[in-house]
C-alpha cells in the first residue's frame, strides 16, 4: 500500500515550475537525511529521486497545525505533485508551509490486509501525533524519504545564506588564482 513516505517537507524547498510550462519536482533521498539545512552538495544530489508522480495521502500544515488531509490517485490521473501545486492557489494558498506524504508509484501491487492496517495506523499517528501513543506505528516495507531542496526552489533564509556563501567562496577562489592586473604604463610616465 505505502512504499515511501516523507514527513514535514518544506513547501519553499520545492521547485513548483513555471506557471505556464509546468515542470517542477518533489526531490528526496531515501534513508539518509542531509542533517542540515541549505543546498545539497553535488554528491548528495546524485542520490535524489523525484517523488512527484506518486499517489496516496498527503497532509498540509501551517505554523505546525494540521490544516488539510487529501488523497491523490483515486479515480483520477492526478499525482502528488499536481495536487500539492493546486493547493498553492484557492482557499489554502499561502496558509500552508509544509506537508507530509504517504504513497507509492501509481502502478502499485497488492498488499496484505494486516500490513495495510499497520500502515494506516502509522499514517494516522504520523499525521496527528497524538500524545498517548508510545509507538510511531509500522510502515512495513516502506522507505522514509528525506527532502532535498531543489536548486531552483525559493528556499528558506538558511538555504539562501548557504547558497550565497558558496558563491562568495567560489568567487574568492577564482580571484585568488588569477594574477593581479597591472596598469599599462603610458609613455613618459614613471612607476610609483
Amino acid at each position: 500500500m505505502i512504499t515511501h513516505y516523507g514527513l514535514f517537507w518544506s513547501e519553499r524547498d520545492v521547485y513548483w515550475g513555471k506557471q505556464k510550462s509546468g515542470g517542477g519536482a518533489l526531490l528526496g533521498r531515501e534513508k539518509t537525511p542531509l542533517n542540515r539545512r541549505g543546498a545539497p552538495s553535488a554528491t548528495e544530489r546524485k542520490a535524489e529521486n523525484d517523488y512527484g508522480d506518486f499517489v496516496g495521502l498527503y497532509c498540509l500544515y501551517g505554523d505546525g497545525e494540521l490544516l488539510y488531509v487529501g488523497e491523490t490517485g483515486l479515480g483520477s490521473n492526478r499525482t502528488l505533485f499536481s495536487r500539492l501545486k493546486k493547493h498553492r492557489k484557492g482557499p489554502l494558498a499561502g496558509r500552508w508551509d509544509c506537508f507530509s506524504w504517504f504513497g507509492r508509484k501509481s502502478s502499485g501491487g497488492k498488499c496484505e490486509i494486516v500490513d495495510a492496517l499497520a500502515q494506516l495506523e502509522a499514517t494516522a499517528i504520523a499525521i496527528v501525533n497524538p500524545g498517548f501513543n508510545k509507538q510511531s506505528g509500522t510502515f512495513k516495507n516502506a522507505e522514509q524519504v528525506f527532502q532535498v531542496p531543489h536548486e531552483k526552489a525559493e528556499g528558506n533564509l538558511e538555504t539562501k545564506i548557504v547558497r550565497l556563501t558558496g558563491l562568495v567562496e567560489k568567487l574568492q577562489k577564482n580571484l585568488a588564482g588569477k594574477p593581479a592586473k597591472r596598469k599599462k604604463k603610458k609613455p613618459g610616465q614613471r612607476r610609483a
